[in-house]
């Protein structure tokens, strides 16, 4: 579907989640829960993320309080490691999949040359929630979604038939000031 080709609502909502999601600098520092299954049918694995994207930090506990993985994006090392792990500047996807909505260009959705799905221009509101519609980028029939939080300016479920990450439980640092009309309005 052409972006252009949606109803003026699903731009606007379409609009106001790719703004959240370009706006990693801005996006404040949180803690969740966290959902993963990496592969159809896979088990679910649950995490609690204490991340800051704008320092470009996070740190991932097992459910159990084990911790992870700690990652500092500036000076690009895990430092759960030891030794510390450096991580080439020029890696994608350097974070854990448990920590990647914090870091929604680290999500494999922009339709680049190494990610498996792209935007499709779709876009809907619920309550305080935008929901992206996603698809494959060899296979069209294969399709996803991606949610973003208004209120709290983070993507926060990716779900594809390969991949689920999730977050609940979420405290932020500050709730985000919600800039402009109410979604729905």
């Amino acid at each position: 579907m052409d972006l252009m080709d949606t109803t003026p609502d699903a731009r606007e909502h379409f609009v106001r989640a790719m703004t959240i999601l370009m706006s990693g600098p801005l996006i404040p520092s949180c803690k969740a829960r966290v959902v993963l299954r990496q592969g159809a049918g896979a088990p679910v694995e649950s995490f609690l993320l204490d991340a800051s994207p704008r320092d470009l930090v996070y740190t991932l506990h097992s459910e159990d309080g084990e911790l992870v993985d700690d990652y500092d994006g500036y000076t690009h090392t895990r430092r759960s490691e030891t030794p510390v792990q450096d991580i080439p500047r020029n890696s994608f996807y350097a974070e854990h999949l448990a920590a990647r909505l914090a870091f929604p260009m680290s999500l494999p959705i922009w339709g680049r040359s190494f990610d498996n799905y792209r935007l499709t221009g779709e876009a809907s509101a619920n309550g305080e929630q935008i929901k992206l519609a996603l698809v494959h980028t060899k296979d069209d029939t294969v399709k996803g979604s991606l949610v973003v939080s208004d209120p709290f300016r983070i993507a926060v479920k990716l779900d594809t038939p390969t991949l689920l990450i999730e977050y609940t439980e979420i405290a932020a640092a500050r709730r985000a000031q919600t800039i402009g009309r109410p979604l729905g309005h």
